[in-house]
């Protein structure tokens, strides 16, 4: 029977960790698979020794002439790939034996859904567990709403998804190197594909020194701050929509702009405009458009939500009263309360 998916994986010296990587995926319990493995030029020796002494018809073993880098030799992978459906691995994780077979039967069964990922045990370089990670969707507006507040809704070191739907969009974008899989996936999700997260672990994701996410910690941060701008300015052609991004961050806690009235207020329009833009645009449903606020008042609290309300209260009331209805931004909030305290010890020995 002609396969119909492919696992891919990326490597760029891969050592120590891709023969285990490997491993894993040779030895699931679904075995009707092409296994694409693209090595992006590495420069340790050992890797291409280690891929090319497997002897498994399955493994097709293509290696780029120059390093190309990750989002490029992605949509390398895009050209070559003919299955409906791809699994992905990264060269450091390991897949648990069922995982293929559930994720492709998942896809199979419900064709309402272009990408899946699945709950990830996380590893350390000895291969202990020392985490999980878990998440649902609940729909659609879920999908969106993670975007929409610069959370990556699936993991991808677990991710499956139609190759179709990967294509359509254009693949990784090279513009936003590091970043590339909040940015694609945001991407899905404004072109209005749907995602799931399997509530079963289905992975081990390795944390190491030498992981993408370490090295370049900073750049990813900057690029998927510049692809989340992107989404919010999609839908909202408001003159606040910067404040709009950097209250939906959370970064109006960190940074110099005060929480007066005025700013309040605006924050209030541009997020009431961007639910109603998104809304229309996307063609949301009334249970859609419940889960995308629960996601977004979640983050940023139920201040921003009452905000009518609150405006009418005076200076004094306004701001406490905001920060208790609004958790995450609290902390910001005991921060201040403890600089006043801190101050007013000193105070206290001055005048002892």
């Amino acid at each position: 029977m002609k396969p119909k998916i492919t696992v891919l994986t990326c490597v760029y010296n891969g050592m120590p960790f891709l023969k285990e990587a490997i491993d894993s995926i040779l030895s699931q319990t679904y075995s009707n698979f092409v296994y694409l493995i693209i090595d992006d030029a590495s420069t340790d020796i050992n890797v291409v020794k280690l891929i090319e002494s497997y002897d498994d018809s399955r493994i097709n073993f293509v290696r780029n002439k120059s390093n190309l880098g990750v989002s490029k030799t992605f949509n390398k992978a895009l050209k070559l790939i003919q299955t409906p459906y791809v699994v992905r691995l990264d060269q450091d994780d390991i897949s648990l034996p069922e995982r293929i077979e559930k994720q492709i039967k998942y896809l199979e069964n419900n064709k309402n859904i272009d990408v899946l990922c699945s709950w990830e045990h996380v590893i350390n370089s000895d291969g202990k567990i020392i985490g999980s990670w878990k998440r649902s969707l609940d729909n659609y507006g879920s999908f969106l709403g993670c975007i929409l507040i610069k959370i990556c809704p699936v993991w991808h070191p677990s991710l499956a998804f139609k190759t179709k739907a990967m294509i359509d969009i254009g693949g990784f974008n090279v513009e936003y190197t590091r970043a590339e899989d909040f940015e694609v996936t945001a991407r899905l999700a404004v072109n209005r594909y749907n995602a799931v997260v399997l509530n079963e672990f289905h992975l081990h994701q390795r944390q190491h020194d030498k992981s993408q996410s370490v090295e370049f910690s900073n750049e990813m941060e900057e690029f998927s701050r510049r692809a989340h701008q992107d989404v919010i300015e999609k839908f909202s052609s408001n003159e606040n929509v910067k404040l709009l991004g950097e209250f939906l961050r959370l970064e109006d806690v960190q940074s110099n702009i005060k929480l007066t009235k005025v700013n309040f207020i605006m924050v209030s329009e541009a997020l009431n405009s961007l639910i109603i833009n998104i809304t229309i645009q996307q063609r949301l449903t009334s249970i859609e458009l419940a889960s995308l606020k629960k996601i977004i008042y979640r983050r940023v609290g139920l201040g921003i939500k009452y905000a009518n309300i609150l405006i009418r209260l005076p200076s004094f009331f306004f701001c406490p009263i905001y920060y208790l209805l609004s958790p995450l931004k609290l902390r910001f909030l005991r921060v201040i309360f403890s600089k006043i305290y801190r101050y007013y010890l000193k105070i206290m020995y001055i005048f002892k």
